[in-house]
């Protein structure tokens, strides 16, 4: 049996990443619903940025007055994710 640490399973993107990054609503909406089942299993979801492995920013609500429409951020890198296709 192989053990890989969580942080291990990001893997580095080849090339640089966007600095926005657009969320559709589904994969969003899909995402909280998993979360509220890893969370009832005490399993923490805990979005990281991809390219620099650390804990992203949550906007909550993502509509803030002077974030737009940002749903999350690094604190790293500064990269944004906002919200894409089918937010309303």
């Amino acid at each position: 049996m192989t053990h890989i640490p969580g942080l291990e399973t990001i893997r580095g993107l080849v090339g640089e990443p966007p600095a926005e990054i657009k969320v559709p609503y589904k994969l969003m909406r899909t995402e909280h619903t998993c979360q509220q089942g890893w969370n009832a299993c005490h399993i923490a979801v805990i979005p990281y940025c991809y390219k620099c492995k650390h804990p992203l920013i949550w906007h909550q609500p993502p509509h803030e007055e002077g974030h737009g429409d940002e749903l999350f951020t690094c604190p790293n890198c500064g990269r944004v994710w906002v919200r894409g296709e089918g937010w309303k």
